[in-house]
């Protein structure tokens, strides 16, 4: 048993975390200081689809599993639900020292990935560039202002996991047990399975590289003990986010990630289980768009161009100047690639160390990292490398669910980081010799030599855009000019850092200056190089006072709205973006923000929505204020048509909506999806003739429209209505139809629910006065918080008796 030296075992540490503490304080001093929050797209679409839910959460303490608010009513798994893993979010709080949200997932990133380090035995003081590296790179910046807390904390805690499985394997089993079922619990509680899917592929070459490894130095069955022990911790782990897992799993089946029900579709790639190339690879990196891992700017970035270089003389020559100049440099781009501006920077330093670890580390590390580095950018490439990605896609388990697929590039930041440290570490600890210089003086030519090399031959690249030719030719050379010099700036920028960081180290490890001196220098220039540049995406434009209340005031056409509306009523919000939420937080919307609608849903937005919405917007403009031609929007209820949010006049009243329910006089019979969709869509009275599968309701089925149902009350994932009907009949809701988790009843007794218009629901109904109830009570819900509790338990008492264990061998 060894004692706890403060000086060697706590104050490595603890100065570690009030570096990270301190860069996250100071990078995000506004909200510290300033009372303000980050001004994020994606959260403020969030928090306005979750609006209904909060507030019912608030109000009753119970929490609502459907939402009316978006795409006519949607589960709200995937918006805002608490689940049965509250403790593990307790444990993400108290492993974040309590920093706001979302800022302090910088910090988790920083402290995951320095304990990841710890783990492969990399010095404290080198851990701490490497993690400011990966915490701070870009990839997560522009990530959080863009407002994808979710994707930036799910990759927070990648480093984490991985450094649970390297103690597991490598030092200590027990610890790295309990430190991984604990990281990838909080790893999963984010529920961003898309970064938990690339994760998985840097575990799955490691183990399998560990494996070979163990084969060769027979010791494969103390590994295999150890994988089982991994095994076990991964299954803990997924059990304290199983009903969540499972109920996402469950709705991907009817979501538009999941397979179509039509035979036939206009684009012939959406029947396929998963999304369509198309859109998947929509977002896809040019070839050398990964470039800017070395040099930020290496493509133009999203800048704005230099206020007194070429450009800017000549608009000025041109005379144009002022607010009219500002807007100009501003509005034309400095990218001159072929796809996104966005610019995803590791750093110069670490992509130098990066080749160190190449030439030092052991080589199944090496390997390791390097093939998840190749890995993710070529699946980043998406559509310009479609022979690889294409195959992955098609025959790849899961990986059609995805989109975006640029986000792979974080494989290789976690991998240059990593393998950069690990570089560094090896060089730290050997002893110079010819051989050693050699190796240093190859690293050092490979990125310093080639950062001068682009910085001189910059004259060599043509830096023209697909934009240019929209711009004046007077203008043409100035900008190409500019775009050169942004080029060779931040290719000269590289150089220098390298070489400063180069020369700090081989006079460290020539014994040239004290350990303390050079150590705390080479941080300092570890440190800077990524601060400078991730501080180039977030300025005082991100920011915004901290009350939210402001992006949330209702108009006057809302007040309107608010004033004069009946329960079930929806809005068509005419003047945003169909795909934006922004209303949602005062009105139930036809439209939405979220990637995963309701598949049938998603068919009709399609095919007849989208054109209706068109088709009414028309007539609006035309003066009509009697809206013909709209059916389907009629059958969803949509009542409201915002036209001018600053007038109370700029609500329209559709009169012709059908309601929240009715009975209808005639059904019309087909026998299959294909029919239900084409027969729907040719409705022209959805208020008297529904659609209806033959499989599902039989043709003898009654129906009469003498009578009327009135929805009564409504909260989050319940509806109760009563109908008045002198004759059995068939009632069609104005509600989405979803084939799992619903308890009807007619009086009290069990109901069937059935389908209508390819995506209502209906139910058969006797004659007669009768209370009707739809409640979304999912078992999995119910049934999945119980075992994530239990397993959140487990996983944190395993965890807590692993540190005392160690703490006690210590």
């Amino acid at each position: 048993m060894k004692p706890i030296q403060f000086k060697k075992d706590v104050l490595p540490h603890l100065v570690a975390i009030i570096v990270f503490l301190a860069i996250t304080v100071l990078f995000f001093q506004p909200i510290f200081f300033g009372n303000q929050s980050l001004s994020q797209g994606d959260i403020t679409q969030w928090r306005a689809s979750a609006q209904e839910l909060i507030e019912y959460r608030e109000q009753t303490g119970e929490e609502g599993l459907w939402t009316n608010s978006i795409f006519g009513g949607m589960p709200a798994y995937l918006i805002s639900v608490k689940w049965g893993n509250e403790l593990i979010k307790t444990t993400h709080a108290i492993f974040a020292l309590g920093l706001p949200h979302p800022v302090r997932i910088i910090f988790v990133a920083m402290l995951s990935f320095y304990i990841m380090l710890l783990c492969f035995k990399v010095r404290p003081y080198v851990a701490l560039i490497g993690a400011v590296a990966f915490g701070l790179s870009s990839y997560n910046i522009i990530g959080l202002t863009a407002g994808h807390n979710a994707r930036i904390s799910a990759v927070s805690f990648m480093p984490l996991v991985m450094g649970g499985i390297h103690l597991c394997l490598n030092r200590n089993k027990l610890l790295g047990f309990s430190l991984t079922a604990l990281a990838l619990a909080m790893q999963l509680r984010v529920n961003h399975l898309q970064i938990t899917y690339y994760l998985a592929f840097i575990i799955g070459i490691y183990l399998i590289l560990q494996a070979i490894h163990a084969y060769k130095s027979n010791e494969l069955k103390p590994f295999a003990t150890k994988a089982a022990m991994l095994a076990l911790a991964g299954t803990l782990a997924v059990g304290t986010f199983f009903g969540e897992f499972y109920a996402t799993y469950e709705y991907g089946k009817y979501s538009n990630r999941g397979a179509s029900e039509l035979s036939q579709q206009v684009d012939d790639e959406m029947n396929a289980d998963g999304l369509s190339p198309t859109y998947a690879f929509q977002y896809s990196n040019g070839t050398w768009d990964p470039f800017t891992l070395f040099i930020p700017n290496a493509l133009g970035g999203n800048g704005p161009f230099p206020a007194n270089k070429a450009l800017a003389e000549a608009l000025t020559r041109s005379q144009v100047t002022g607010a009219q100049q500002q807007q100009y440099l501003r509005g034309i781009p400095t990218y001159w690639g072929k796809e996104s501006a966005t610019t995803y920077y590791a750093g110069a330093i670490m992509v130098f160390l990066f080749v160190v670890g190449i030439l030092f580390v052991e080589k199944r590390y090496v390997i390791w990292l390097v093939a998840v580095a190749v890995l993710g950018i070529m699946l980043s490439y998406g559509r310009n490398m479609a022979w690889f990605n294409n195959l992955m896609f098609d025959y790849f388990p899961g990986y059609n669910k995805f989109r975006s697929v640029t986000f792979t590039i974080v494989m290789p930041i976690f991998s240059i980081a990593l393998l950069g440290s690990l570089g560094l570490e090896k060089l730290l600890q050997t002893k110079l010799d010819k051989a050693i210089q050699k190796k240093f003086y190859i690293a050092l030519g490979s990125t310093a030599g080639l950062a001068l090399l682009l910085a001189i031959g910059a004259g060599m690249f043509s830096f023209r855009s697909g934009f240019d030719a929209q711009l004046p030719e007077t203008l043409i050379d100035a900008i190409h000019s500019d775009r050169k010099y942004i080029f060779r700036m931040d290719a000269l920028r590289a150089f220098a850092f390298i070489a400063a960081f180069a020369i700090m180290l081989w006079l460290y490890l020539n014994d040239k200056v004290s350990k303390f001196v050079g150590l705390t220098i080479l941080v300092v220039i570890g440190l800077a190089d990524v601060l400078l540049v991730s501080s180039r995406f977030i300025s005082d434009a991100n920011y915004v006072n901290q009350s939210r209340a402001q992006n949330y005031v209702a108009s006057q056409a809302d007040q309107y709205i608010l004033a004069n509306k009946t329960e079930g009523d929806r809005v068509a919000d005419l003047t945003r973006q169909f795909y934006d939420a922004q209303s949602s937080y005062f009105h139930h919307l036809i439209s939405g923000y979220h990637g995963a609608r309701v598949r049938r849903y998603q068919e009709l937005i399609d095919n007849a929505i989208l054109p209706e919405v068109q088709a009414a917007t028309q007539q609006i403009q035309q003066g009509q204020r009697q809206l013909t031609g709209i059916p389907i929007l009629n059958m969803l209820n949509t009542k409201f048509f915002i036209i001018n949010p600053n007038s109370p006049q700029g609500a329209l009243v559709n009169n012709g909506a059908n309601g929240s329910a009715w009975f209808v006089n005639d059904l019309v019979f087909v026998n299959d999806a294909d029919g239900e969709f084409n027969e729907t869509q040719k409705l022209t009275d959805t208020k008297n003739i529904a659609v209806v599968n033959s499989n599902e309701v039989p043709e003898s089925t009654a129906t009469s429209a003498n009578g009327t149902i009135t929805l009564t009350d409504y909260h989050p994932g319940y509806w109760k209505y009563e109908s008045n009907n002198s004759e059995a009949g068939f009632a069609v809701f104005s509600e989405v139809h979803y084939p799992k988790g619903f308890e009807v009843t007619i009086d009290g007794e069990p109901a069937e629910m059935k389908r209508a218009n390819y995506i209502l629901r209906a139910l058969e109904i006797p004659a007669g006065n009768h209370t009707i109830e739809f409640n979304f009570a999912p078992k999995i819900y119910t049934t999945g918080t119980v075992v994530m509790w239990i397993f959140s338990i487990l996983v944190l008492l395993l965890f807590i008796g692993s540190v005392a264990v160690s703490l006690r061998k210590k």
